[in-house]
C-alpha cells in the first residue's frame, strides 16, 4: 500500500496518446459511443455539494484511545486517502454511496512519504448496512478466510487477523463483525510498534454499541435496477474503444471481505475488464456508484488538494457537455500505472481507471457508462 504520486505523460506520449484516441473515436461512433473530441485540460474545481462525514466518527472513539493501541499519532482524517488506489466502487466511497460509511485516523499508507523511515499509524472503519444474506453467503463461499473469530458481545467475527511484519517492529490487525445486519471492517496498522491483541479486540468491542445504533437507523433503499457491466454490450463497447477482439469480465478475489459485498449492492456497480484472448492483459475497470454524489464530492477535494497534475475534461453525453476529472498514478509494487477518469452525472458517480491507452480513450468508457444510465 505504498504511495502512488502522480506522474507527467512526456510529449511523445501524449502525442501518442492522442493519435490513438483519435483512431479510438472513430470506432466510438461506429458503435454509436458518445465519444467526443480531445479537449484543453480545464482548471478542476470543486462540485457544489455537502461533503459531511458520512458517520459520526467521534461517536465509535476518541483519538487518545486510537493513539495509545497505534502508539504514535493518529488524529481523525477528512478523506480516505487510500481511496485513491482502490477503485471507486470497492473502497470506503462504495461503502458511503451503500448507505454506510467510513472513518480514518492517522496517515493513511497511500499519502504517506515514500521513504521507507516514514511512520505509519491507521485505524481504519468501514460500515455497511443491509448485508446478512451476503455475509452468510460469504462465509459459505469463502470458508478458508472467514474463519470465527474473537467473540465480541452484540456481534459475529470472522476473518479476522493480527499479525508482525517480517522485519522491524510492525504490525497490523483486522476483523470483520456483523452487527444486526452491518458489516464492521477494522482495520489498524503501526510500523513502530507491536499492536496489542487484546486492546485492538476491547476498541473494537467499544465500536458495537455505535454500529448497533447505526444499524437500527438503517432504512431499505429505493429499489434501483442492477447495471450487469459484464453483458455483452458492455464488452463490446470497452473492446470498441480499446481494440482487442474480445474483451472479458476478470472474477473478484475470492476471499471474505467487505469489498465483496459491496458489489451485491445493486448501487454499486464494479467490473475490471481484460482482453478475451492473447496476453489476457487488464484494460481497467469501471465503477458507478448511483447516490455517490456527496462521495464524489470528497475524492474530487482529495484529488484537488493531492495531485497538481490532475485536470478537467469534458464529455458528450446525448445533447450534454459533462464535466470530468482526469489523473495519471505510477506504477507501485504489483499496481500498474493508469489513467483515471471520473464524471458526476446527475447523482451517479462514474470513474474508469484504465492501465493502457490515452485520456480520451478511458473518457469514451466513462461517457458510454454515463448513456447506460
Amino acid at each position: 500500500m505504498a504511495n502512488r504520486a502522480a506522474r507527467r505523460w512526456s510529449g511523445a506520449a501524449a502525442l501518442a496518446g492522442l493519435a490513438a484516441a483519435l483512431l479510438c473515436l472513430s470506432g466510438c461512433q461506429a458503435l454509436g459511443l458518445p465519444g467526443s473530441p480531445p479537449t484543453s485540460p480545464q482548471p478542476t474545481s470543486a462540485p457544489a455539494v455537502d461533503v459531511a462525514p458520512p458517520l459520526d466518527c467521534a461517536a465509535f472513539t476518541a483519538t487518545p484511545a486510537v493513539e495509545a493501541l497505534l502508539g504514535g499519532s493518529a488524529p481523525l482524517a477528512t478523506t480516505p486517502a487510500d481511496a485513491l488506489t482502490t477503485p471507486a466502487g470497492r473502497g470506503p466511497f462504495g461503502a458511503q454511496a451503500a448507505g454506510g460509511g467510513w472513518c480514518r485516523w492517522g496517515d493513511d499508507p497511500a499519502a504517506s512519504p515514500a521513504a521507507t523511515t516514514a511512520a505509519v499509524h491507521l485505524l481504519s472503519v468501514q460500515l455497511l448496512p443491509r448485508v446478512t444474506a451476503n455475509w452468510q453467503w460469504q462465509a459459505q463461499q469463502y470458508a478458508q478466510t472467514s474463519a470465527m473469530g474473537a467473540h465480541y458481545d452484540g456481534g459475529e467475527s470472522r476473518g479476522g487477523d493480527c499479525g508482525r511484519a517480517t522485519s522491524g517492529a510492525g504490525s497490523t490487525c483486522h476483523t470483520n463483525v456483523l452487527v444486526g445486519g452491518s458489516w464492521l471492517a477494522v482495520v489498524a496498522m503501526s510500523s513502530t510498534s507491536i499492536i496489542d491483541e487484546k486492546a485492538f479486540h476491547a476498541l473494537v468491542q467499544s465500536f458495537v454499541p455505535t454500529v448497533a445504533a447505526i444499524d437500527a437507523r438503517a432504512t431499505t433503499p429505493a429499489p434501483v435496477t442492477p447495471l450487469s457491466c459484464g453483458d455483452a454490450a458492455w464488452l463490446k463497447a470497452v473492446a470498441g474503444i480499446y481494440g482487442p477482439a474480445s474483451v472479458a469480465v476478470v472474477a473478484p478475489a475470492a476471499t471474505f471481505g467487505l469489498p465483496n459485498a459491496l458489489v451485491a449492492d445493486p448501487r454499486v456497480t464494479v467490473c475490471a475488464y481484460r482482453s478475451g484472448s492473447g496476453d489476457s492483459s487488464l484494460i481497467g475497470t469501471v465503477s458507478v456508484l448511483r447516490g455517490g454524489s456527496a462521495a464524489y464530492a470528497t475524492y474530487h477535494g482529495l484529488v484537488v488538494g493531492r495531485d497538481p497534475d490532475a485536470s478537467g475534461g469534458t464529455i458528450q453525453v446525448g445533447s450534454s457537455e459533462l464535466a470530468t476529472l482526469v489523473r495519471h498514478t505510477d506504477a507501485s509494487a504489483s499496481a500498474p500505472a493508469e489513467t483515471v477518469v471520473d464524471a458526476l452525472v446527475g447523482d451517479a458517480w462514474i470513474q474508469f481507471a484504465s492501465v493502457s491507452g490515452s485520456d480520451d480513450q478511458a473518457a469514451s468508457v466513462v461517457g458510454w457508462v454515463a448513456g447506460r444510465l
